[in-house]
Order: structure tokens, then sequence, then C-alpha cells
């Protein structure tokens, strides 16, 4: 290994690095960087020196990086990386290992989605890292093929439990700060450091030159040592430092001979060819060979060096893009032609350069590039799709299809974050549309794109569903069902209404769907949940036991969410979840998340509710969605007012305009009106809860939702009892009755017998308890919160012996979720009928944390720590930390000690006793 210059001016950022190194190498967890600055900066010099450490510390080093010539390549800096690893692959799970076979083409199949590929990088990883510390180096991010970024980022995220230090670096220097992930930015060095490093450079010019040379380079390493070269940088010295720099490249270029030039050239415009086939495609550019001492010439002008034993590369990347840039049109057009003729056996790899080549229409090449765009988007690459489909339209003779492909070309640039792009192509698609539906899909593309100039980035639902009756008119059915259904999808997130379906509705009647297809469910459930609750949710069970494969399982299982059904909508949900984690699916999947999430909340499981919303958000940022992350956090503020835990809104936005826009919308308003609601109650505020929660049910309110007007009514109810308020509930469940007699789902008729329970009078209160003791209520949080007010309330009238059975059945209730803070209460409230109790009253289940417990979960099911990795995508090894975190907690020390602590605190055995002292379980709870 060659020595690594000294890192002048960057002892923060080298200290960060040799300490993540050294942590690692004494057996600490693991790290991820983040390097990034302009060309020339001093990142590749940096990386140098944690090379270094990681060898004189025994840490195995794995290294790739990003090249153009390979940008377009999926998965090709990924293969790079876990080339070494190869014999590890084999001992992944079956899926992960299908994954990175088909991923590396070891066997034909569907590409895998970055999802599924990363995660099982991310095991091979651990396991290599199990037997020796591991420093991954990732290169060039900003040249890197989409699906390994993405894998990589996501690796990065989560090796904070395993020995690894992951660092890559980048020129994009306005990345936003990642959990997890720590942000180096290099900035430009200042006077005194510049001083240093050139009396480092023999030769460095001294006095006045030098202090030019300093002003002129502006703090950039290489620009010091480049700049320092030139006799003058008059010319250059307007241009920006990095312009100066590719300018001197492109000077020295310029200078040589037209042959050494072409094959210079011809190494820039392929990426990774040999001195030999440079030669080769010089010669056919040219008619003759370059000289055989071209390679020294180019080396010799530090453009060109050697690697061993026989590569040539680029000295810096600003070489190659200053040889791009200073190529005259005829030369690039021969090297082109050459390259072609040199691999003509290797299509796919032409494919590009024959699109630069050709002219006006190509409609053979336009479908082999469409192909191209096909295979991208099937592997969750929409940014060499978006190319591919752009591309291909040009070279499009038939302007239907040109129109079709430009649009799917808009869609998929926009998903890639090229929403500029995207709104341009979309334009040029609409401006081109031949016929009326082509026009109308066009203005569709338009109004989804994530502009901030369209209706839906100010809660108008009116241009996008404009959009759509217009394909439906045009005799586009398909395409206008397949609209509304995102629409549906993303309109609590996008609109301000306080019934996003409600200007749907005449949209969805004109699509005259059978009624019991899936689709049409859906979008009868979210147009109609109130109107027509219970049509929707008798057609939504008659077409569930059918749901078999993935889609209908979700469309369904989404809808009966929306109508409030709990049961049947989590299984459904649970069954499309499983396949979608399997297959690593990404569009629908974060989404399937966020459903599965609040159905399983409702269900009475608050500690796996939590976890999957933590997986979405977690996702959202994989993804770089922003706004649904935000959308997530706004799920988890739900879940932790439950502890009390005031809702934070600039956490939630997460200091991005997406997140506030989501914000903005009015189920998010409403979620956070409901949170500040319950954490209200808990602090003894209950005229402030009262206050707020009635707004969600107050058309003239900002904050008005019927869904979630129903979903918060027993905090209503109480708030108004405790504010001594008794009319307000009396009206509250008055409104609920009325309303299940045209909506009598779950979600409604628990509301309805909670607010029922709190109004009853004093004497009917051990009749109450009669008949609870068998009831089973669909939502056991709900019917937790009856009972301790039951209880409560029996306590008062002097019944302490059926209080404290009341209240043990609610403790068992909220115990089983777990809900921590309320169970606290029902522990002081039965402290209150003269039982005694621990002081502390906390089991050792209620201090795991609840990725914790749906680890201890997992794992008292029998499932190994790389099942358990698989399922919540993380590595084997954070399993395992989290279970050795567990054990301390439990007081246990094996794992199968974990299924009768679990079963026992958790799942609730069924018994009880002579005295009365019921189980909930048992008392059919």
């Amino acid at each position: 290994m060659t020595t690594a210059q000294p890192v002048i001016g960057r002892e923060r950022e080298t200290s960060a690095l040799r300490d993540a190194v050294r942590g690692v190498a004494g057996g600490g967890g693991g790290s991820a960087f983040l390097i990034d600055g302009e060309a020339g900066i001093g990142k590749s010099t940096l990386v140098a020196g944690v090379l270094e450490d990681a060898g004189r510390h025994d840490v195995r080093v794995l290294m790739t990086m990003g090249t153009l010539a390979e940008s377009a390549e999926p998965y090709a800096a990924l293969h790079m990386l876990l080339y070494p690893l190869r014999a590890g692959i084999p001992d992944l799970p079956h899926p992960q290992r299908r994954a990175l076979e088909v991923a590396f083409g070891v066997v034909t199949g569907v590409q895998p989605s970055p999802l599924l590929a990363g995660l099982a990088a991310l095991t091979l990883l651990c396991d290599a890292a199990a037997a020796r510390p591991l420093l991954v180096v990732a290169e060039d991010l900003h040249w890197m093929d989409v699906p390994s970024q993405w894998a990589l980022r996501m690796m990065a995220r989560r090796v904070g439990e395993d020995p690894v230090v992951i660092v890559m670096t980048t020129r994009h220097t306005d990345t936003a700060e990642e959990p997890g992930l720590r942000r180096l930015h290099l900035a430009p060095l200042d006077a005194s450091a510049a001083d240093e490093l050139l009396d480092g450079i023999p030769g460095a010019p001294r006095g006045p030159a030098r202090r030019d040379l300093v002003v002129r380079a502006e703090g950039n390493p290489l620009a010091l040592h480049e700049l320092g070269r030139s006799a003058s940088g008059e010319q250059a010295r307007e241009r920006p430092v990095v312009g100066r720099v590719e300018q001197e490249f492109a000077a020295r270029y310029r200078e040589l001979d037209q042959s050494v030039r072409l094959a210079v050239l011809a190494v820039a415009l392929s990426g990774s060819t040999s001195a030999e086939g440079a030669s080769r495609v010089a010669a056919r550019a040219l008619g003759r060979f370059p000289t055989p001492t071209w390679t020294e010439q180019a080396s010799a002008s530090s453009l060109l060096e050697w690697v061993a034993p026989r590569a040539i590369r680029f000295r810096h990347p600003l070489v190659q893009s200053a040889v791009l840039a200073a190529a005259s049109p005829t030369e690039r057009t021969a090297v082109l032609r050459s390259l072609v003729l040199e691999h003509e056996d290797d299509p796919a790899r032409t494919i590009w350069w024959r699109a630069e080549l050709t002219t006006g229409h190509d409609d053979p090449l336009a479908d082999e590039i469409a192909a191209l765009g096909d295979g991208r988007t099937a592997m969750s690459d929409p940014f060499v799709a978006s190319r591919a489909y752009e591309r291909a339209a040009e070279l499009t003779s038939d302007v239907a299809r040109r129109v079709e492909r430009r649009l799917v070309a808009a869609e998929l640039a926009g998903l890639s974050g090229r929403i500029s792009d995207a709104a341009l192509v979309a334009q040029r698609a609409r401006d081109e549309a031949p016929d009326r539906l082509l026009a109308a899909r066009a203005a569709w593309v338009a109004e989804v794109l994530p502009t901030g100039r369209t209706g839906l980035a100010v809660g108008d639902l009116g241009p996008a569903l404009q959009a759509v009756s217009e394909m439906q008119a045009a005799g586009g059915v398909e395409h206008a069902t397949a609209a509304l259904l995102h629409l549906a999808a993303i309109a609590w997130d996008h609109t301000v209404e306080a019934n996003p379906g409600d200007p749907m509705l005449v949209v969805v009647e004109a699509l005259a769907l059978p009624d019991d297809d899936p689709r049409a469910i859906l979008l009868a459930a979210r147009t109609e949940p109130v109107v027509r609750g219970d049509a929707v949710l008798e057609r939504a069970l008659a077409a569930a036991p059918a749901a078999q494969d993935e889609e209908s399982a979700w469309l369904l299982g989404y809808a009966l969410n929306l109508v409030g059904e709990i049961e049947t909508a989590r299984v459904l949900l649970d069954r499309a979840l499983a396949s979608m984690r399997t297959r690593g699916e990404l569009r629908t999947f974060p989404q399937a998340l966020m459903g599965t999430s609040m159905t399983t909340y409702l269900a009475g499981d608050v500690a796996e509710a939590r976890v999957l919303a933590e997986q979405a958000e977690s996702l959202g940022r994989d993804l770089g969605d922003a706004g649904f992350s935000a959308a997530a956090r706004c799920a988890l503020a739900w879940f932790d007012a439950l502890d009390g835990v005031q809702p934070d809104v600039e956490q939630i936005a997460g200091g991005t305009p997406a997140g506030a826009q989501v914000l903005r919308s009015g189920a998010m308003r409403a979620t956070l009106r409901g949170a500040q609601g319950v954490v209200d109650l808990l602090a003894g505020r209950a005229a402030d809860a009262l206050e707020g929660l009635r707004g969600l049910f107050d058309p003239d309110d900002d904050a008005y939702h019927p869904w979630f007007g129903v979903a918060t009514s027993h905090d209503f109810v109480d708030a108004a009892l405790e504010a001594g308020r008794r009319v307000d509930a009396e009206q509250r469940l008055a409104d609920l009755e009325q309303l299940m007699t045209r909506w009598s789902a779950p979600l409604v008729r628990t509301a309805v017998d909670h607010a029922r329970l709190a109004l009853i009078p004093d004497d009917e209160l051990e009749a109450a308890w009669a008949t609870l003791r068998h009831a089973h209520w669909p939502m056991p949080y709900l019917q937790a919160r009856a009972l301790l007010r039951l209880g409560r309330r029996l306590r008062r009238a002097r019944r302490s012996a059926t209080a404290r059975v009341v209240l043990h059945a609610a403790l068992e209730l909220f115990e089983a979720m777990p809900a921590p803070v309320w169970a606290e209460r029902t522990r002081d409230a039965i402290r209150a009928t003269g039982e005694r109790l621990p002081a502390s009253g906390r089991r050792s289940v209620d201090l795991l944390t609840p990725q914790e417990l749906r680890v201890c979960t997992l794992a008292a099911q029998g499932m190994s720590n790389r099942a358990i990795g698989e399922h919540l995508f993380v590595s084997p090894r954070t399993v395992g930390a989290h279970l050795y975190a567990a054990f301390q907690k439990l007081g246990i020390s094996t794992r199968q000690q974990l299924s009768g602590v679990i079963v026992t605190d958790v799942l609730v055995a069924d018994e009880s006793d002579e005295t009365g002292a019921t189980t909930g379980r048992s008392a059919g709870i």
C-alpha cells in the first residue's frame, strides 16, 4: 500500500475516521460517514489516510467506486464491493441469496429491488465482520448506479451494532442530514493550511506569486497543485476554481498529438478500456495507431496514471470531464463510432453510444432503449429508466408512441427526484399529444409531480380529478382507475379537505366498475366510508375470502381499514405485507406498512404498530421521500401520545418543505390534534383536551375529519366528563348513535360502547360489569379505557372489591399492548381501592423498548437472529444487541427462557381464581 499524503487542514475529519476504525478494531460498534465536497477538495486523500489506519489495525478493507461508464449498470458498484465476499452468498437466506445471484448475473431472473439487495448485502457484510472488522469504502457516490447507491445508504444506516465502518464520498454538497450517517463536509482550506500544503510541493512559487496562487485556488488542494504548474492563470481568473482546474487539464489535453488525444478520448468515453483497447479505437478513428509511448505522454501531462498490473485511469475525475468538454464534435463522433465497432458483439454496452450517434428517428433502437427502461423500472431504478424513456421517445417516429414514452419518462423522472426535468417532459408530451386521452394523461402526470405549483401542492384535488375525468371520458377507464387509486392512496396527505373522498365521488361513480372489483371497493371506502359505510363494509367482507393474491389483499385490507373494520383488515394487510416484504417491493410497501400500523394499533398491539411505523419512516428516508417520512413520524407521534409525549411539529416535519406541506394536510392536522388531546388528558388538562378534540367533528374547524373524529371519541367523552361537561359527552354519544345507523363498523360501534358505558348511572355500574366481563371489544385499548373509568366509578361508589377486579382487567389489557402510562394510572387506581402493589409497578417487559419487545417476541416464536433481521430490515448482529439488552432487563440468560416471560407477560395465559380475580382473557376481554 502506498503511503497516504499528509492530510493538511483536515484534523477533525481525520480524527473522526481514525477513532471509528480504532473502535471496531477494539470490538466496538460500527459507524458510517458521508464525505462531501467539490472536486479536488481532498476526499480521496482523506480516504487514503483511513485506509492506512485500517491496515495498521488489521481491519479488512472492501472498496468500490462509481464510474461514468458503469453508472447505468445496475448493481455494478455493489458487485465490485461484495465480490471478495462471494463465498458467503450461498449461506444467505433464500430470498437474499436469490437477490444477489440475479443482481450479479449468476442466475437469470427479474432484477431485485434495492431494498432486498441492500438487505442481502447488509447480511453478507455483517457475516464477514463477525470474523474480522471491516472498513467499507465507496468513492464517487455521485457516479454510482442508483441501485448500488440505494443499497449502500441503506446499509450505512444499519451497521451501528456491527464492527463495520462505512465511508462514502460524493461531490453532492446539498445532501440532507440522515440519521445514522455522519456527514463530513470538506470546506476549502484556509490560507494557513494552503500555505502549509504548498510548502510540501517542490518548486511551488513563493512571495507574491504564491499569494496570487492561493487566491486563485480558493482553498482547493488539487487547484493548488495543478494551477501552480501553469505559467499564468490570468485568463482563468474569472472562472470558478473547479472550472480553472478543468481548463488547465483541457489545455494539456489539447497540446497532445491528435492520435494520443483520440486514445485519451476513448478512455474518457468508454470509462474502462485498456491501453490496447484505446489504441485500437484511436486507430479505427484516425486510420493509424498512436505512438507506442502515448500513455507515457498522457501520464507526463498528469492526465493518466497506471494501475497495476496493466490498467490505466485518469489521474483525477476532473481530467475525464475536462477531456470530454475539450474534445471537438468531430473527434467525439469518430471515437464513438469506433467504440461501437470495437464492441459490436455487446449491444448492451454500445446502446448509449449508438443513441448519441443517431440523428432523427430510429424505431428499432428506440424499442431497444425502451426495453432497457422497462428493466430498470422493474428493479426500482427510476433515474436510468427515465433517461432511457426520454431518449427512446426522441428516437420514436410514431407520435402516439412518442408521447406514451414521454409520459413514462416524466413519471419516472419525478420518482428519481428530477422534478424540473419531469415537468418539462410532461409539458412536451401534453403539447404534442395527438388525442384527448394522451393529453389528459399528460395533465395528470404534471399534476401529481411535487413541483409546488400544482393544485395538490395547496390541497386542491380539482385539477387532478379533472384529468381523471378526461381520461375516463376519452375511453381510458383503466388509466383513470389506476390514477384514482393513486389519488386515493395520497389524498389524506395532500388535501386540506375534511373528507378527501367527497370531491372524488362523482369521478368514481363515472368509472362504473363492478361492485365486487377490489379496486371499486377501495375507491368506495375512500369516498364514502361514512355515507355508505355499511354497504362498503359488506362488499369488502364478501370479497375478502377470495383475496389470496397480494394486490387484492392490499386493496381490500386497506378498504376495510378505512371503513373501520379491524380483524379482517389486519389479516389481509398482514398477508399483503408479507408478500411485499419477501419481494422487497418498494412502490406500495411503505404505504402498506403505514396502513397495517394503524390497523394493528386499533387491534390493540401498540408495540407492533409502532415497529411498523418506524419501518415505514426508515424506508421513507431510504427512498428520499421527506413527505412520507413526515407522515410516518406523525403516526409515531400518535403512539407517543399514549405515553404522554407532546407532539413536536418541527421534529415531525423534519426541517423540509415537503414535510411541512404534508403536515398541512387534513389527515395530518387531525392526527396531531388527536395526539395533543390525549397528552392534555394525561396531564390533567381536561378542558384543553375537550376543546382541541371538538374540532375533529366540527365542520367549521380546520382539523375536522370524520374518521379521526370517531377514532378520538373516547378521549373527547373522557375529557368532557373530567371537565364537568356531561352535556358534551351526551351530545357526542347521540351523534355517534346517529352515525351508526349508516356506518356500524367496529370502529364506530366500539366508540358508541365506550361512550354509553361512560355515561351509565351509578346504580347500573355492577350490571355493566356483569355484561362487560364477557364481552370482547374489537379495540382492546378502548375497552381498557372503559374498564378504567368503570373501576374508578365503582371505587367512588364504595364497591372496592368489584372495582379491583375491573381495574385488574383493565391493567391486563394496557400491559398487553403495552400502554405503560395508562397501565400506571390503572395501578394508581388499584392502590386507591386499598390493594397494595409494588411501588414501581412496572414489569420487566415494560422496560423493553418497542424494538426490543418485537425482537424478543419473534425470538420467542423460534426465529433465528438472521430471520428476525430479515423481517425487520436490520443486521443479525443488531438483533443480537437488542436481545442482549433485553436479557439484562428481563433478568434471563437464554432464548429458551423468553417464551415463558413473553407468554406470561404479553400474551396473558388463561387462568382465574375463586376470589374473582379473573384474567382478561377468561373474562372474555
